[in-house]
Order: C-alpha cells, then sequence, then structure tokens
C-alpha cells in the first residue's frame, strides 16, 4: 500500500471519520473521488431539511497551484450540487505575517477574479476576501474574548504517519525554497488577531443565525480546522453544527510525497510557462494509480466524472499511449488554466 492511501485510513480509523462512498447527502456520486473522509456522514443529507453552509477557500501566498485549483473546483462542485457554499479568500492573513499590503491587494483580486471565472456562481455563493467583511470582523471582535490562543492544539496528537514523517522530512530538507515576501510590518498582536479572523470566518454564518449547519471542506491535512472550530465555537456564544469533508492530498512529482510550494519542483502552478506545464504532467509514466501525481490531480482538480476516472486509472495503470494521450489533454487543460490566470493579471 502506498503512503497515501495508508495515511488516509490511519487518518479515519484514529478519528472514527467514514469514508466516503458514492453520494455525500446531494453531492452526486462522480464525485465520490475527490472525497477522502467525512467525520459527519449524514450532515449533507440533512442539508435539505437545515440551513447549511459549505465552507472553504484558500491561502494567499502566491499563484494557485494544482491543489488550489482543486479547491476550487470542490467548491464548484458542491455549490452545482444545490449546496450553499463560502469560498474565503484569506488576504489578511499574508498581510497580518507582514506581506505588503499592495501586494496582497492585488492578488487577492486576481483570485477573486479566477475562481469566478473558473466558474463559482458569486450571485449564488459567497465569495469574499476577508478585508471586504466588515461583518465578520465586527463579530471578530465580540468574540475575541472567548477565544483561546492555546486552543489550536487539543495537546493529544498521535504518532505521525509515515506519510507526514516523508512530508517533515522534504520540508526540512527545502530550506531553500520560494517564500512569501513579508518585508512588510507585522506583530504578535496582528498574528492573534489573524487566528481569531480566522475561526470567526467560519463562525460567523452560525453567530449571526443565518445557518445552523456548517461544513468545513478542506483537503485531509486540514482536519484540525474542524475540532478546533468546534472548540472555539463550545467557548463562544455560538450555537450550530459543524463538520469536515475532507479532499485528498496530492503526491508530488520526482517522489516528493506532497505537492507543496515550498517543496521546489514537487508541484504545478499555474504561473508555469504553457511548455514547463506540459514537461511536467507530460513526465509521470504512471504505474501504480495511487502514486502518479498527474491521475490524482484528475481526481482532484478536474471536472471528469467516475467513468472517465475509471478510464484514466485503467490507463495510468497500463501506462503507453493511452496514458500519454491522457496526459496531453490535461496538460492542455492545465495550460488553459494558466492562460485564465495570466488574463487576469493583464
Amino acid at each position: 500500500m502506498t503512503r497515501l492511501p495508508a495515511h488516509y485510513e490511519t487518518v479515519r480509523d484514529r478519528n472514527d471519520y467514514e469514508a466516503v462512498e458514492g453520494a455525500v447527502g446531494p453531492v452526486d456520486p462522480a464525485d465520490r473521488r475527490r472525497f477522502v473522509a467525512v467525520d459527519d456522514p449524514g450532515v449533507l443529507g440533512r442539508a435539505l431539511d437545515r440551513p447549511t453552509l459549505v465552507s472553504t477557500g484558500v491561502g494567499m501566498t502566491g499563484p494557485p497551484h494544482l491543489g488550489t485549483v482543486g479547491q476550487i473546483v470542490t467548491a464548484i462542485t458542491l455549490q452545482e450540487a444545490g449546496l450553499d457554499v463560502q469560498f474565503v479568500i484569506a488576504d489578511l492573513e499574508p498581510y497580518h505575517g507582514g506581506a505588503p499590503l499592495d501586494r496582497v491587494r492585488a492578488l487577492a483580486e486576481r483570485y477573486r477574479e479566477f475562481v469566478r471565472e473558473s466558474g463559482f456562481d458569486s450571485d449564488r455563493g459567497r465569495l469574499r476576501t476577508q478585508s471586504e467583511a466588515r461583518d465578520v470582523m465586527h463579530t471578530a471582535q465580540l468574540l475575541a474574548p472567548y477565544f483561546d490562543p492555546d486552543s489550536w492544539d487539543d495537546g493529544d496528537d498521535p504518532p505521525a504517519t509515515e506519510w507526514e514523517r516523508a512530508v517533515g522530512d522534504a520540508y526540512d530538507a527545502a530550506e531553500d525554497g520560494p517564500t512569501i515576501d513579508r518585508s512588510g510590518p507585522s506583530s504578535e498582536a496582528a498574528k492573534q488577531h489573524s487566528a481569531v479572523l480566522h475561526g470567526v470566518d467560519f463562525l460567523h454564518p452560525l453567530y449571526a443565525g443565518e445557518y445552523e449547519q456548517l461544513v468545513l471542506a478542506f483537503g485531509v491535512d486540514e482536519r484540525h480546522l474542524t475540532p478546533w472550530a468546534r472548540r472555539f465555537r463550545d467557548a463562544a456564544p455560538v450555537e450550530g453544527s459543524i463538520a469536515g469533508l475532507y479532499t485528498r492530498m496530492l503526491p508530488g512529482f520526482d517522489g516528493a510525497p506532497k505537492m507543496a510550494k515550498s517543496i521546489p519542483g514537487s508541484g504545478v502552478s499555474l504561473d508555469m510557462s504553457s511548455e514547463r506545464i506540459r514537461e511536467r504532467i507530460g513526465g509521470d509514466d504512471g504505474g501504480d494509480p495511487a502514486a502518479s501525481p498527474v491521475f490524482q490531480a484528475m481526481c482532484l482538480a478536474s471536472g471528469y466524472d467516475a467513468d472517465r476516472l475509471d478510464r484514466l486509472e485503467a490507463a495510468c495503470e497500463s501506462g503507453g499511449e493511452g496514458w500519454d494521450a491522457a496526459k496531453a489533454e490535461y496538460a492542455d487543460f492545465l495550460v488553459g488554466l494558466a492562460e485564465r490566470w495570466r488574463a487576469t493579471g493583464e
């Protein structure tokens, strides 16, 4: 068993999560491959009877990469299933960490345009930055007295899985990887304010009485956000249920355990040239689909349905001309996204 499937199984066992089989509430069964775990399997089924918001978003440390594309496609998929979806562009998070404000604002507007142009309906859902949501900031001030700075860690960390150890080793070996510009001012107060606001990005719709259920949809490596949000909710005058719906991770290229901006050469970014994207995608020779960066990206960061992914999985396992054709088609899709991203900066 390869590292990531074993990691998913261990995470489900340790947290009593359910595997996602078939439909997730109103979500079409064709989209089952993008999800690997849910900590409340009935939550989306109850969305028909109880006001429910799915909340997701992106950190904003640079151009979108395939994991970012996966988050955007997942949000669109959930919206098309009839769910209310909030997509937050976390612009204040890097600003509080020292990123220059003018750069943050310009990048946030590019992200907004890219998410909308990719198919997210901002009239039906919530597509917003942190800095424009004054009502959420107001709630953050009211809930700040209930925030425990130590609540991030519940003090019960289990041993790292093989995959988590490999990711940690890769980060340690990538000391000279790309970093975000943090030449602006920052402070401990700014970082604490950022943490409070991060939690209230989730809790505000419950606090305001707009929804009874909140579903946090993130990659499974960010599963800690769900119990953290629950602890904040329990300490504050906030009512409503919080569940987590988790997507797969992407193994990196050249043997990297994870696609990550801070692991050089591990992924595909939309600021790459068309030639570099085609070269990176074309370099995956196939074999084990669970270890293939390209096939796993097809499962998360594409609009392929279940039948198509079944055929692509077989092509990946077999390799050869069929897999070469599939990679070329997927590279065309990514090149189109890169052109769309570049157009946001023109």
